[in-house]
């Protein structure tokens, strides 16, 4: 199982770790570029899933166990109350498997923007190994919260005037 990514925002980096034992799953800034008001070390709250969508989003699925205890949670953010959202992170520039990758993202280039496409291969690979079906973290498939929604943007956009 993959319990662990690295993901660039416009401002930041972020360790995502899906702890097993705990069965919680954390995103911790380990990085700035100095344009952001949340400190290095800080953990998104609010939540113990991580959303991987057009950003970060901390959050408790949403069920009925109390009233009915044989009931499924959704796991689904797009399908969460968003009373059950936490804390979230800016929009996300690429996800890397190691610290290093990430952190050279952000400090070593210019005009990033969401999904940036030079790393689009990198951000696949990692939503692959993480699957459609992990217990901490969840891959946003809907519209524009969609992380790949401006990548494939971008590519109709370019395929339309060939």
């Amino acid at each position: 199982m993959f319990n662990e990514f690295f993901a660039v925002t416009t401002t930041s980096v972020y360790r995502v770790f899906y702890d097993k034992g705990k069965h919680v799953a954390s995103a911790t800034k380990i990085a700035s570029n100095g344009k952001s008001e949340v400190p290095v070390g800080h953990d998104l709250k609010g939540g113990y899933m991580i959303a991987i969508c057009d950003q970060l989003i901390a959050y408790c699925p949403e069920g009925s166990g109390r009233t009915s205890p044989t009931s499924t949670f959704e796991r689904k953010i797009e399908m969460v109350n968003t009373t059950f959202w936490g804390g979230r992170t800016s929009k996300i520039i690429a996800l890397f498997e190691t610290e290093a990758e990430a952190c050279s993202c952000l400090s070593g280039n210019k005009n990033l923007e969401p999904c940036d496409p030079r790393w689009r291969a990198e951000t696949k690979e990692v939503l692959t190994k993480i699957g459609d079906n992990h217990p901490g973290f969840e891959i946003c498939h809907w519209g524009s919260m969609d992380l790949m929604a401006p990548a494939m943007a971008r590519y109709q956009q370019a395929t339309k005037s060939l």
